[in-house]
């Protein structure tokens, strides 16, 4: 004996029929997703900055945010590197007048050797006596802006007063 099937009721299985293979395929691609080749390690850090700003005369470093551009002879800015991944790098570090434009840019290169958990720590000396910020009376909010690679990785802002 022949069932005759309305062509409408053919068309709603296969529409449920292949919404459950999507559905399916969808479960098991996500579930995929959620591993790593690796085990599942979550990946390693960005590497981050910070910075630290001090008068280098001072008997201590009490990490501050204003300097009297007559009292300072030099500002030393510290700048400590977390997560920095193995291998060669160049640390790009660029002190910025108040109103944005570039002061000064000193470059240094470092290797991070495997397996390294050695503190990273940059010091540059920003001589304030005698030149042009005492001179011209560059006072004011500055900028220093670090970067890794070429990649900027943190700034700070640091006030010069008279």
């Amino acid at each position: 004996m022949f069932r005759l099937i309305h062509p409408a009721a053919r068309s709603y299985r296969n529409s449920i029929f292949l919404a459950a293979l999507v559905l399916f395929a969808a479960i098991q691609f996500s579930g995929c997703q959620m591993t790593s080749a690796n085990g599942g390690t979550p990946p390693p850090a960005a590497p981050s900055a910070t910075f630290s700003f001090c008068d280098k005369e001072a008997p201590s470093c009490d990490n501050e945010t204003s300097f009297s551009a007559t009292a300072t002879r030099d500002l030393e800015v510290k700048v400590s590197w977390q997560n920095v991944p193995a291998g060669s790098h160049v640390q790009t570090l660029e002190i910025l007048l108040p109103g944005g434009s570039l002061y000064q840019q000193t470059q240094m290169a470092f290797g991070v050797s495997q397996g390294s958990d050695e503190p990273l720590v940059a010091i540059q000396t920003l001589p304030v006596a005698g030149t042009w910020i005492q001179q011209r009376h560059l006072m004011g909010e500055w900028t220093a802006r670090v970067s890794l690679d070429g990649q900027v990785v943190a700034t700070q802002t640091v006030e010069l007063t008279p």
